[in-house]
């Protein structure tokens, strides 16, 4: 963990990732789960919110457009997340196992490098 001005820094650097990893199918994917995530997370805190907040006032009874209102917390979480980043916890999650998709595209590259040395097919 990095220290500025003697507070804890939350920043997290991969140094060691070759930045082609970034692009493969395996990242993208994780990219989007952790996205997805963190959309999920942030519906559910509004969605307990408005819960909350619609119980002390007293209106939480026959509320006929309730789901609609769901609805539309979900999707204005999925375009926080994906439009402008959201509050950065889908890249911390990234971040934080980026680690292993590199570890496993270097192992995969091993593999086939090993397969095409002995003359077997990596095509397959």
């Amino acid at each position: 963990m990095l220290r500025t001005n003697g507070l804890p820094s939350s920043k997290i650097i991969n140094t060691n990732i070759d930045p082609e990893i970034h692009k493969t199918q395996d990242a993208l994917k994780l990219k989007e789960s952790c996205q997805q995530f963190e959309s999920i997370l942030w519906a559910k805190l509004w969605k307990d919110m408005r819960k909350t907040a619609m119980s002390i006032s007293g209106n939480d009874k026959g509320r006929p457009y309730q789901q609609m209102e769901e609805l539309t917390l979900e999707m204005a979480s999925d375009d926080l997340v994906t439009s402008s980043g959201g509050a950065g916890l889908w890249k911390m999650l990234y971040d934080s196992m980026i680690g292993k998709v590199a570890a496993d595209h270097e192992a995969e590259q091993l593999r086939n490098a090993d397969n095409e040395a002995a003359g077997f097919d990596v095509q397959g």
